[in-house]
């Protein structure tokens, strides 16, 4: 199925809203999706002045988070103005009935449909794969986009989404990345292959790498699980090959954590399927200074410890930079 950017897929830009290219910065877009008002956050880099089409990557919150903290939180947009990508920040929808009192968030604490979690959009069925396509057309009707160079991330039940957004419409997405967030959907039957890279914790405490306990084994819902259902979508090899080891360095503020590469190759199309495996962190966007020092300094409450020995964003992109749409699912009418 190509994705077709059309009125039919998604209402153009509204009036009164801008036309983005050539200008960049950064800007807050109002989409009616099902009914709903929703808003998505963009950021257009420099590179955006020469008129060609650029890459994208839509960067998803987490459960009770919302675009405006992804953006902050992910520090993702000084890496689009370095390789000349539109970064996007989507809302979800109300996570839940009944909101903690968040000092930041506020009433923006928002979830996604990403399968088994999270919240009131899992509950009510909120179509968020069919918002994203949505987002994705509305975006290039504003400013040209490369529609080969789709690219998806998020953190925790962001990156679950980016996840199901590949299982279920894998013919609209170059490659994905997920950050703390394991695949949500017992069984995928992507349509294509398609490249995946994941960032987790031996040590999050809360979304576990050994995933929950389930008389169900398909709803434990690990780390590994995941995995191995997008080794075997891909038609990857089953053993896979170790990267080498990054340890924090003795007297750092990184001491007692590692980062391993575990990659599994030889799949269809020349795709990969990544895991980088942390020890000694937590629920945190590696790269990110939040949470590092002592505990005393920290600002997530009961994410865990923050890890800087990998970045991110620069090896999400170094990743997703290998990786484009076949011509055959992108077309525009």
């Amino acid at each position: 199925m190509a994705l077709v950017l059309s009125p039919t897929t998604a209402a153009p830009a509204a009036t009164g809203q801008p036309v983005l290219a050539p200008m960049s910065g950064s800007y807050v877009i109002n989409l009616t999706f099902d009914g709903l008002h929703r808003d998505y956050r963009i950021h257009v880099p420099p590179q955006a002045a020469s008129g060609q089409p650029l890459p994208l990557v839509i960067n998803m919150a987490g459960a009770t988070q919302n675009g405006q903290i992804e953006e902050i939180l992910s520090d993702m947009d000084p890496n689009a103005d370095t390789n000349g990508y539109l970064a996007v920040y989507p809302d979800g929808t109300r996570i839940s009935t009944v909101l903690t009192p968040d000092p930041v968030a506020k009433q923006a604490q928002y979830g996604w449909n990403a399968g088994e979690c999270c919240g009131l959009p899992v509950t009510k069925k909120i179509n968020d794969v069919g918002f994203l396509e949505a987002v994705l057309a509305d975006v290039a009707a504003r400013t040209p986009v490369n529609l080969r160079r789709i690219y998806m991330t998020g953190i925790s039940n962001g990156g679950m989404m980016a996840y199901a957004f590949a299982a279920e419409a894998s013919t609209h997405v170059a490659a994905i990345a997920s950050v703390s967030g394991q695949v949500e959907i017992p069984v995928i039957h992507p349509s294509r292959p398609v490249p995946t890279m994941e960032f987790h914790s031996v040590n999050d405490p809360i979304a576990k790498f050994a995933g929950v306990p389930n008389k169900d084994p398909l709803l434990v819902l690990s780390v590994m699980q995941g995995i191995r259902q997008w080794v075997k979508a891909d038609g990857c090899a089953r053993t896979p090959h170790d990267g080498t080891e990054i340890v924090g360095a003795r007297g750092s503020i990184s001491v007692g954590e590692t980062a391993t590469p575990i990659t599994y190759g030889h799949c269809m199309h020349g795709v990969n399927v990544v895991l980088w495996r942390f020890t000694g962190s937590g629920h945190v966007w590696p790269g990110s200074p939040l949470n590092m020092g002592p505990k005393k300094g920290w600002i997530l409450t009961g994410s865990g410890r923050g890890i800087i020995i990998v970045n991110a964003d620069e090896t999400m992109w170094k990743f997703f930079s290998h990786y484009e749409l076949p011509a055959k699912d992108v077309r525009s009418d």
